[in-house]
């Protein structure tokens, strides 16, 4: 927690490009804590989903569009960043997303490996 030069604890509260500290973040958190409690709530109570439905195929498209070089400006991107509902497609998301970049023999040489498991399955 960061402290000013006196000991005393600073509070801040950041909404987009807004921060708030001091006395008015203490006052505005009992107001923004429940707000956020019940935005929990509802994804959760109607069943909003985080991550996408995506075939075995659909992987192997990213997979071999990134291998190649002809996916489409942000197709990488969207790959790694958005979590995939089947559990061993998500594991090969997640490998993925962790190769560097920019690309390297052997972070070639991992996306080949996930690709041909993903051709496996």
């Amino acid at each position: 927690m960061e402290r000013t030069s006196d000991g005393k604890p600073v509070f801040r509260v950041a909404f987009g490009p807004v921060h708030i500290s001091g006395w008015p973040a203490i006052l505005l958190a009992p107001l923004v804590v429940p707000i956020i409690l019940l935005m929990v709530f509802a994804e959760r109570l109607f069943g909003l989903k985080t991550s996408k439905d995506r075939t075995t195929g659909e992987v192997e498209v990213y997979l071999r569009d990134f291998l190649d070089g002809t996916g489409a400006a942000w197709d990488w991107d969207d790959f790694t960043s958005i979590k995939i509902t089947d559990p061993e497609l998500d594991a090969i998301r997640e490998e993925a997303a962790w190769v560097e970049l920019p690309l390297t023999d052997g972070g070639r040489a991992t996306l080949s490996d996930l690709l041909e498991q993903v051709r496996a399955m």
